[in-house]
């Protein structure tokens, strides 16, 4: 994965009393004609290029591995006067090195759908749908579309991952109202999980194997206090209860609560198709943001999961068959699920650092359960129509644990964005 990391980002206010020369411009400014609002035509695409060079460490020494990407991303959207609305959206990535089970060209359709308002408060979305739940940064529990949604990972920013995924082929039902939502998403099983496709194929395997049911029920509590609640089915696997919960604990931090629980085999059962009992099992994020009024935020969550192995599995694990472990660690990489059971994750970001449009973004991911670690630092520099990033990642660890058994050490990356 490569770096590229943001975060959730909250904004505090301060009150300002006016003088007395600023209360006269608003007494002219109240008595000035008014001018009706030109109107303003917004495009119905965005598109940009994405040129990157990377400069990798083999783990265990030996010469530098050199990569070129480029990437090309675009998202339509259509909206007449009537209710209907298309939404379409799709990359390309072009290497010049793939990794292992990748092609030189990979292509994400990310989505591909038709929207229709059946009232004021009621949408029904059908097509392929990048169905986002979740409230935690680093990872997402309630998240039941992430499993083989990933085909070209560019970054190890998990933001990146959500927004670079294909989409589910899904019917999906909306209805709003004031202070709450409900959502009902229905997944069919149009094929078989497979090997990995080729780099053009739609890949309905891999998010469409299996019929996936997600109903979701919101309702604000108060102004700060929004809690979400999800029941989570999928075929041959025993139905999940989830619930989302963020809000504010002072005017900059936020403290937030993603979790998921019900009757579950371990993730090694479930990579390795073995048949084994299913208890309850939890999965959990907490964490919280703090912002300061120059807009540095700092992000610190703690992951659990229940279904990944503790301290003495992941060992046995580890001492095991190798192509068993090496099973394991791709089905959970293509799954997302966090291979051990507790984690660390950190994250800062400061947006205008020092300078005017220059960001910088840090990242320190921790397994509790092998002390392995991984780190990463970017300074992102935006003008009006492309972005300059340079990004350095490092990963540390005993052999075959979580980051030491990544094939590199460290790389320095240098991205350069285009929009259109």
């Amino acid at each position: 994965m490569r770096a590229l990391c943001t975060a959730l980002l909250l904004c505090a206010c301060r009150a300002a009393v006016a003088n007395d020369s600023d209360l006269d411009a608003l007494t002219l400014a109240d008595e000035a004609p008014v001018t009706a609002p030109t109107p303003v035509r917004t495009r119905a695409w965005r598109a940009f290029t994405e040129a990157a060079g990377t400069s990798a460490r083999p783990r265990g020494g030996g010469p530098a591995r050199h990569e070129g990407r480029l990437s090309l991303d675009l998202r339509l959207e259509h909206a007449g006067d009537g209710p209907w609305r298309a939404v379409a959206a799709s990359r390309l990535d072009l290497r010049s090195r793939p990794g292992v089970f990748e092609d030189h060209a990979v292509h994400t359709l990310k989505e591909a759908y038709l929207s229709h308002t059946a009232a004021q408060d009621t949408v029904l979305d059908i097509g392929r749908i990048n169905d986002r739940q979740g409230v935690a940064l680093g990872y997402n529990p309630t998240d039941l579309f992430r499993d083989g949604a990933v085909r070209s990972a560019v970054s190890m920013d998990p933001a990146s991952l959500r927004e670079n995924r294909q989409g589910s082929a899904m019917l999906r039902a909306q209805h709003l109202w004031d202070g709450g939502a409900f959502a009902l998403a229905l997944s069919p099983r149009l094929a078989e999980r497979s090997a990995p496709r080729g780099g053009w194929n739609l890949d309905w395997a891999a998010t469409n194997h299996r019929h996936r049911a997600l109903l979701s029920y919101t309702q604000r509590w108060s102004e700060t206090l929004s809690p979400q609640w999800l029941l989570l089915a999928q075929q041959g696997q025993p139905t999940q209860a989830g619930l989302n919960l963020s809000g504010l604990i002072s005017n900059a931090t936020v403290a937030y609560l993603e979790w998921s629980g019900g009757p579950s085999s371990t993730l090694p059962d479930q990579a390795l198709e073995r048949a084994a009992p299913t208890p309850w099992r939890n999965r959990l994020a907490v964490g919280a943001t703090y912002t300061t009024a120059s807009r540095l935020s700092f992000t610190g969550e703690a992951h659990y999961n229940g279904a990944a192995p503790g301290r003495a599995a992941w060992q046995a694990l580890r001492a095991g068959p190798p192509l068993q472990y090496a099973q394991y660690r791709l089905w959970a990489l293509k799954a997302q699920e966090p291979p051990t059971r507790h984690a660390l994750f950190f994250h800062a970001a400061w947006k205008d650092a020092f300078v005017q449009r220059l960001d910088l973004g840090a990242l320190l991911h921790l397994d509790r359960i092998d002390t392995s670690r991984r780190f990463w630092i970017e300074a992102r520099y935006r003008a009006d129509t492309f972005d300059l990033a340079l990004q350095w990642q490092r990963s540390q660890g005993t052999p075959l644990s979580q980051f030491g058994a990544w094939p590199e050490s460290g790389r320095w990356e240098l991205t350069l964005r285009r929009y259109f």
